[in-house]
């Protein structure tokens, strides 16, 4: 009976590990040198990442989709010496969020009140600040995070109208998702 117990006990443990691992082959990595790794949730199977810069300073990657209904994601992170000594979102000053906010405008080229910003946080507690162009032409998620500027840019599909809502929740959880980790040294 002893021998029985074990040898469940033993395949439940088994079972676990194989669990754990296949939880670990869910997730992807990027590394943004000397500085920290980020690791997320595998893309949706139709979605595909191209890396468009990959550097000590920047990282950015586009992710399209095979529907042309599904927004395109553009993930940027670069440390900013702006940022030099920020650990977190929450540790901007007001005028740092308003020339982050002026900064959305230069960018989008548009006018005063044609984007709508909101404080929010991801399911892990992160603050981030989400911009919308009120025509739906695009969403942005922004955080600091060790000094790195890291954000998440949808624009509508080539058969999508505007962003929608679900697209917005659809960035803050990949940002809810992704996990921050310090280089070893």
């Amino acid at each position: 009976m002893k021998k029985i117990i074990a040898l469940a006990l033993s395949l439940m443990m088994l079972l676990g590990c194989v669990s754990a691992l296949a939880e670990a082959a869910e997730k992807d990595t990027i590394t943004m040198v000397g500085a920290f790794t980020v690791t997320y949730d595998k893309l949706p199977a139709d979605y595909a990442m191209t890396v468009v810069t990959d550097t000590e300073m920047e990282y950015e990657a586009i992710f399209t989709s095979e529907d042309a209904k599904k927004p395109m994601i553009d993930l940027l992170m670069c440390f900013s010496d702006e940022w030099s000594g920020v650990e977190t979102w929450a540790d901007a000053t007001p005028e740092d969020v308003e020339a982050v906010k002026e900064s959305f405008y230069e960018v989008t080229e548009m006018d005063d009140g044609d984007i709508t910003f909101e404080d929010s946080t991801t399911g892990k507690g992160t603050p981030i600040l989400i911009a919308k162009g009120a025509d739906g032409s695009f969403a942005a998620a922004y955080t600091i995070f060790k000094s790195h500027e890291i954000e998440l840019d949808i624009f509508p599909g080539e058969e999508q109208e505007a962003v929608t809502d679900e697209d917005i929740a659809r960035i803050v959880a990949f940002l809810t998702d992704i996990e921050f980790a310090p280089v070893e040294k």
